[in-house]
């Protein structure tokens, strides 16, 4: 029986000035992704809210902008906001049917290299905080979906709120899949309006969590804003930078002796040339 898998994300902190920036969101089963749609609705639908959301923010949320300002949103009802949205991700992402994934980078750390070593990460598309952010969520995407979905394949959306950000995303996906050999789990990648797909608002969610945890790790007294979390939500968390998700100065220089070594997938080209 073929399962229908599609994954949803978003980024935080791509702004020029943030001192990091992820990417993350969740991989799951079509089905999953239905209940948890239902589910996010009937949290927006809510009526002891003073205003319907259009959708779900969480910068906004956070900083009491946008239509929660619009909408005399006090701290309290933010936060229980907030707080319903965590559980409807935990309790989706419990079943076993979606996987929550995400990556972080320091931005910083690429003017802390050699100009030298700089160029020969732009020559790999790692060579800017999205670039490296996204070939290390795409890894996780791809080992995890293999793992617990073996033989199937994968759909992709981003969240089109930013434009550049999200072509980059695709472009790179693209590029991903005709250079590497990730066709057979990899075969489709877009963007999407988070209105019209609430997990993508799941994602932004997700990856303002993702943004705060490396944040309060290399920049405790510089962290975003955020709230009081459920233990089971901040265990996700965490769980991203016990995989390896968060790049780091000392990550990154270790990084770069395996590029010099070319010690990475090898391109399509180079295995039909045997020169891998």
């Amino acid at each position: 029986m073929t399962i229908v898998l599609h994954g949803y994300f978003d980024g935080s902190g791509t702004h020029e000035d943030s001192n990091v920036l992820s990417i993350a969101g969740f991989i799951g089963e079509e089905d999953a992704f239905v209940d948890l749609d239902r589910k996010w609705d009937e949290v927006l639908d809510n009526p002891r809210w003073p205003t319907r959301l259009s959708e779900f923010h969480m910068v906004d949320c956070v900083h009491g902008d946008g239509e929660f300002l619009k909408g005399g949103w006090t701290y309290p009802e933010r936060l229980a906001l907030y707080g319903d949205f965590t559980q409807v991700i935990v309790g989706a992402c419990a079943t076993g049917t979606i996987l929550p994934i995400g990556a972080a980078t320091v931005t910083g750390i690429f003017k802390q290299i050699a100009e030298a070593d700089l160029d020969l990460l732009k020559a790999e598309a790692l060579g800017t905080p999205f670039d490296l952010t996204f070939q290390l969520l795409l890894q996780q995407i791809l080992h995890r979906a293999s793992e617990r979905w073996p033989n199937e394949t994968l759909g992709l959306l981003y969240d089109k709120g930013n434009k550049p950000e999200a072509d980059r995303f695709g472009a790179l996906c693209n590029e991903y899949a005709a250079r590497f050999h990730a066709g057979d789990i990899l075969h489709s990648w877009g963007q999407a309006d988070s209105k019209q797909f609430t997990p993508l608002q799941a994602a932004d969610l997700f990856a303002f969590g993702t943004l705060h945890l490396a944040q309060l790790n290399h920049f405790p007294r510089e962290a975003e804003p955020y709230f009081p979390t459920i233990p089971a939500f901040w265990n996700m968390l965490l769980k991203i930078a016990a995989d390896g998700g968060i790049y780091d100065l000392e990550a990154l220089n270790k990084l770069l002796p395996k590029v010099r070594a070319k010690e990475r997938m090898p391109t399509k080209q180079e295995l039909h040339d045997n020169k891998y």
